[in-house]
């Protein structure tokens, strides 16, 4: 009988997201998902944020579909749960719900642009950018 891969979970913040939308790269995503047999949590903080950051103007000329779109593809490549507050102060309030996912979601990396996230010493799930992620397998 073949060994089963074991699942790796991590959360994707919104800037990186985004990052894949702008640059195309969509199809990677998916088949770095499917391939890697990765698990990518979300939760309702997180698609409000992405939905309120694909309305930005300067966001909205770079890419060419509706915000309903590229919402639905992360909500269809990801497993949807319901945080619990796990009361972390991290170096950005505004992004303690991404610590939120992670923990409640039990996931080993969340992926991220903020470089105040970046290089928190205190941080209780390893956080990596983006680069990083596309090269851990």
């Amino acid at each position: 009988m073949a060994k089963r891969k074991k699942v790796k979970r991590f959360v994707i913040d919104v800037n990186s997201f985004i990052t894949l939308f702008i640059n195309r790269e969509t199809d990677w995503l998916l088949q770095y998902i499917l391939k890697n047999k990765l698990e990518i949590f979300i939760d309702n903080n997180l698609l409000s944020e992405l939905l309120r950051v694909l309305d930005y103007p300067r966001i909205r000329k770079l890419l060419p579909l509706d915000k309903h779109i590229y919402a639905n593809f992360v909500s269809l490549i990801s497993t949807h749960i319901k945080a619990d507050n796990h009361h972390i102060n991290s170096p950005d309030k505004d992004d303690n719900y991404l610590y939120d996912i992670a923990l409640t979601a039990n996931a080993k990396l969340l992926v991220t642009g903020e470089k105040a996230l970046l290089s928190w010493t205190n941080t209780p799930v390893e956080t990596i950018n983006l680069t990083t992620f596309k090269e851990l397998f």
